[in-house]
C-alpha cells in the first residue's frame, strides 16, 4: 500500500494595490451537481442535526471488562443520554501488532451501545500510535524545535508526515470504515483527537525535506523567497531552498517570515492528513466526518473544517471566565456548513495528575448545556463517563467514579437529562437568529502574534478581552473567519489582524459601501503576508480607505500615551498607529473620534470615522485601555456602543453574566437567556414578552415541558438567578420563516 503523502502549498498572492474603489464582482459559474455519495451523506447529515439533539459521553470499552461496560451503557441510557463517543485511543486494542487488525472490541461495544439505544461517534485512533509502530524507530517520532524525539507513553508523539505512519494510519482507517462505515448504530466519524493540542510543527528529517519542497512550490525561485523575507537582513540570504533551516535553536530570534511560513506549512500538513483520512472514510461510509478542535490549538480551523461535514470542539471552561466558553459558541457554528457539536466538556472539573482542576459551582454545567443548545450546537458530550483508573488523567472529572459511584458531576448529568426533553419542542421548529454584529477571528493572526509577542500579549488573550467587552455590553455577536461572508451583518469588528489581504479589504469595503459599519483595528493591517512592514504605506491601503495620513507607529504600552475617545479617557497600549485626518472639503472626509492627549504622539488621532457610500469605517489605531484585569473597559465599551448604535437588541443584558441567544420560532422571536455567572444577573426588556420556560419549570416537570399558560412580562428590568435560564418570546416581533 502506498502512502498518500502530498504537499498542500498555499500560493495565495497579495491582491491588487490599495484603493477605496469598489470593483464589481465577477460572475461565478454554478456549482457542480452533488454526486450520489455526497447527496446521501448530506441526507444523513440532515438527519443528524435537524431535530436531533445529541447528549452523551466518551466511553472506553478497551479498558473495561464486558460486564462493567454493559452496566455503564445502561446507566447512560437511564440518564437520558443517546450518544457515545469511542475509539480515539483504541489503536493498540484494534491492532495489537503490525498488520494484526482485530476489530472485535469495537463491534462488541457497538452491540452493547445499540442494545441500549445509544448511537456511536466512532473515532480514528491515530492520536495514540502503538508502541510497535515507534519502538526502535526514532525517525518516526515527532521532533521538537530542539531536536528532541518525543518518546512513546503519551499521545501525539509521532510525526504525522512520516510515510510509515501515514501508511499504517491509512490502513487502520480503511479497516474501520470498511467494517462499520454504514452501520446504523454509527452516527458520525471523528478524526484523531485534538490535533496539535500538545505539539507544534515537527523538526524531523522527513519534515525538513518536505519544508524545502513546500518552499520551492510556494516561491518557485529562491530569489523570490529572499525578496519576500527580506533575508538580506543579518546576511540570511539563501542560495537554494534546501539551505532554509527549520526554526530551531538560534543565538537570538529567527526571521519572522521564516517562522510564520513554517507555521503555515505545519498547519497545512496536519490539515492535509485530516482531509486524506476523511477521504478514506468516505470511500466506505456516508456518515458525516468531523474533528474535535479548539481555539487554543496550533491549527488553521477554517481550512480544516472546510473539507469536513460539521465542526466540533472541546471546551473545559472556568466558571469565573465564562465569556471564554461563549467564544466557542460564537465561532464554531460558522465553520463546516454551520453545524457544530460540543464534543468534550467536563461534568465537574478538568485536570490531570500534574494539575488538578477546580470543580464547577452547582448549576454551571447545566447553564453551559443550555447555552450550547440555544446557540445552535446540536450536541453536548462529556469527557468522560467513567473515571480512568490509570493514566495521567485520573484526576479528571467524570460522571461516575472508577469504582462505579456517582461523582460530584453526576447531578449535572441528571439535570441535562431533564433539560433536553423540555427544550426540544421549542428547538424543533426554530432556528438561530443571526446577530447583527460580527467579529473577525483569525488563526493566521494568532500565528502572527505568536511570532511577534513584543509586549507579551498573545492573540487569544487579546481577542478574548475584546470579546468579553462585547459580552459585557450585551451585544449578540458571531466570530467569523476573515474570509467568511458578511451577508446579513450590519457591524463588523476586525481587531489584531496584522495582515489583511487586498482581496479581503476590498470585499469588506464593498459591504461597507452597501451600509455596513466597520471598526478596523486596533493592530490591523500593519504587516504584509510575509510578516514584514509594508514598503509603500503604513497600513497596506487601509489609510486610503479611512482617509487618514499615518504619522507614527510605535508600541504605546508604557510610553505614557493617553487619549480621549467618545468622552472617555484611557491609557493607550499595544503596537499602535497614530495619524491625522486628510484635509479635504469632500463629504467623505474623516472625522476624529479619539485624540492623543499625552505621549510621543500628542495631538495626533488614534481613532477616526469616515462615511463610505451608505456605511462608515471606524479606524482604531491604538487599544484604548490596558486589557489588564483592572481595566474597566469603559473606553472600549464606548466604541462598541457607538459602533452598534441602531442594532441594539430588544433584550439588553449589559453586565456580562446574562447571555441572550435569540431564535426564530414559528415566526416569532424568542430570547434564550442564561446566567453563566455565580451571582444574580440583570436583563432589561425593551418590549413585552411571554415566558415560555424556566429552569424551575424544567425540574418541576421532571424533564417534560410544562405547557401552562404563559406569563406576560412587561417592559422593564429583571433579575435572573445564578446559573438560571429562561426562554421568552416577543409579543410583537414577527418574522417569516
Amino acid at each position: 500500500m502506498t502512502s498518500r503523502l502530498r504537499l498542500w502549498p498555499s500560493c495565495k498572492r497579495m491582491a491588487a494595490s490599495p484603493s477605496v474603489n469598489l470593483p464589481t464582482r465577477s460572475p461565478q459559474p454554478p456549482p457542480p451537481a452533488p454526486s450520489r455519495a455526497s447527496a446521501t451523506r448530506g441526507h444523513l447529515l440532515g438527519e443528524l442535526f435537524d431535530g436531533r439533539l445529541l447528549y452523551g459521553a466518551a466511553v472506553y470499552p478497551e479498558v473495561l471488562d464486558a460486564a462493567t461496560f454493559a452496566e455503564d451503557a445502561d446507566h447512560m441510557r437511564r440518564l437520558g443520554m443517546n450518544t457515545a463517543r469511542l475509539g480515539e485511543f483504541m489503536w493498540s486494542a484494534l491492532e495489537p501488532d503490525d498488520g494484526d487488525i482485530r476489530l472485535d472490541v469495537l463491534t462488541r461495544a457497538l452491540d452493547v451501545l445499540g442494545a441500549n439505544g445509544l448511537k456511536a461517534i466512532v473515532c480514528t485512533p491515530t492520536v495514540t500510535p502503538p508502541v510497535w509502530l515507534t519502538h526502535g524507530h526514532p525517525d518516526r517520532l515527532h521532533h521538537t524545535a530542539d531536536g528532541v524525539a518525543l518518546g512513546h507513553g503519551s499521545r501525539q508523539h509521532i510525526c504525522i508526515n512520516n510515510p510509515v505512519f501515514r501508511d499504517r494510519a491509512e490502513r487502520i482507517a480503511n479497516a474501520l470504515a470498511a467494517a462499520v462505515g454504514n452501520d446504523p448504530r454509527v452516527l458520525a466519524w471523528q478524526l484523531d483527537n485534538e490535533f496539535r493540542s500538545h505539539v507544534g510543527g515537527c523538526h524531523c528529517e522527513t519534515c525538513r525535506d518536505l519544508w524545502a519542497a513546500w518552499l520551492a512550490e510556494r516561491y518557485q525561485e529562491v530569489e523570490l523567497l529572499n525578496e519576500a523575507w527580506h533575508s538580506a537582513v543579518w546576511s540570511e540570504t539563501y542560495q537554494n531552498f534546501a539551505q532554509v533551516p527549520l526554526p530551531g535553536p538560534t543565538p537570538f530570534l529567527h526571521n519572522t517570515s521564516l517562522v510564520n511560513d513554517f507555521r503555515q506549512f505545519s498547519q497545512q500538513c496536519i490539515n492535509r492528513f485530516a482531509h486524506e483520512q476523511a477521504d478514506i472514510i468516505r470511500a466506505h461510509s456516508n456518515h458525516p466526518v468531523t474533528h474535535n478542535s479548539g481555539l487554543g490549538f496550533d491549527l488553521d480551523n477554517a481550512d480544516l473544517f472546510g473539507a469536513l461535514d460539521f465542526s466540533s470542539f472541546d471546551a473545559y471552561p472556568s466558571a469565573d471566565n465564562h465569556s471564554a466558553f461563549l467564544m466557542n459558541l460564537d465561532y464554531f457554528p460558522h465553520l463546516a456548513n454551520g453545524r457544530t457539536v460540543l464534543m468534550e466538556t467536563s461534568p465537574s472539573h478538568g485536570g490531570s495528575v500534574r494539575n488538578y482542576g477546580v470543580p464547577h459551582p452547582r448549576g454551571f454545567v447545566e447553564a453551559e448545556a443550555f447555552a450550547n443548545y440555544a446557540s445552535g450546537s446540536a450536541g453536548f458530550l462529556f469527557w468522560h463517563f467513567r473515571q480512568h483508573r490509570g493514566g495521567s488523567e485520573q484526576a479528571h472529572g467524570s460522571v461516575i467514579s472508577a469504582w462505579g459511584q456517582p461523582t460530584i458531576g453526576y447531578s449535572s448529568a441528571e439535570a441535562i437529562g431533564r433539560l433536553l426533553p423540555a427544550v426540544k419542542p421549542l428547538l424543533d421548529c426554530s432556528s438561530t437568529a443571526q446577530p447583527a454584529v460580527a467579529v473577525h477571528y483569525s488563526d493566521h493572526a494568532k500565528g502572527f502574534l505568536a511570532t511577534e509577542a513584543g509586549d507579551g500579549a498573545g492573540y487569544r488573550g487579546l481577542i478574548s478581552t475584546f470579546h468579553a467587552g462585547l459580552v459585557r455590553a450585551g451585544i449578540q455577536r458571531s466570530l467569523l473567519p476573515v474570509e467568511a461572508s458578511l451577508a446579513g451583518f450590519r457591524v463588523l469588528f476586525t481587531p489584531f489582524v496584522h495582515h489583511l489581504s487586498g482581496q479581503d479589504r476590498e470585499r469588506i469595503l464593498r459591504w461597507v459601501h452597501d451600509g455596513g459599519t466597520w471598526v478596523c483595528g486596533p493592530g490591523t493591517g500593519g504587516r504584509t503576508e510575509h510578516h514584514t512592514w509594508h514598503a509603500d504605506s503604513a497600513l497596506g491601503g487601509l489609510e486610503d480607505a479611512a482617509g487618514v495620513e499615518p504619522v507614527f507607529q510605535f508600541p504605546a504600552t508604557g510610553s505614557g500615551s493617553r487619549g480621549s475617545i467618545l468622552g472617555h479617557s484611557a491609557v493607550l497600549s499595544r503596537m499602535s498607529t497614530f495619524f491625522r485626518s486628510r484635509e479635504t472639503d469632500s463629504p467623505g472626509a474623516a472625522t476624529a473620534l479619539g485624540t492623543v492627549a499625552a505621549g510621543p504622539a500628542e495631538g495626533l488621532e488614534f481613532a477616526t470615522e469616515r462615511r463610505i457610500g451608505a456605511g462608515r469605517m471606524i479606524l482604531l489605531g491604538s487599544y484604548p485601555g490596558t486589557g489588564d484585569p483592572d481595566d474597566d473597559g469603559a473606553a472600549l465599551g464606548a466604541v462598541v456602543e457607538y459602533a452598534c448604535a441602531g442594532v441594539l437588541p430588544p433584550v439588553r443584558t449589559a453586565g456580562g453574566n446574562v447571555a441572550d441567544y435569540p431564535r426564530w420560532h414559528n415566526g416569532r422571536l424568542q430570547h434564550w437567556l442564561v446566567n453563566m455567572g455565580g451571582q444574580p444577573g440583570a436583563f432589561t426588556l425593551l418590549r413585552p414578552a411571554r415566558k415560555l420556560l424556566g429552569k424551575q419549570d424544567v425540574h418541576a416537570g421532571n424533564g417534560r415541558q410544562a405547557f401552562h399558560p404563559a406569563l406576560t412580562l412587561p417592559v422593564g428590568a429583571y433579575t435572573l438567578g445564578a446559573h438560571d435560564y429562561l426562554i421568552l418570546e416577543d409579543i410583537k416581533e414577527e418574522h417569516s420563516l
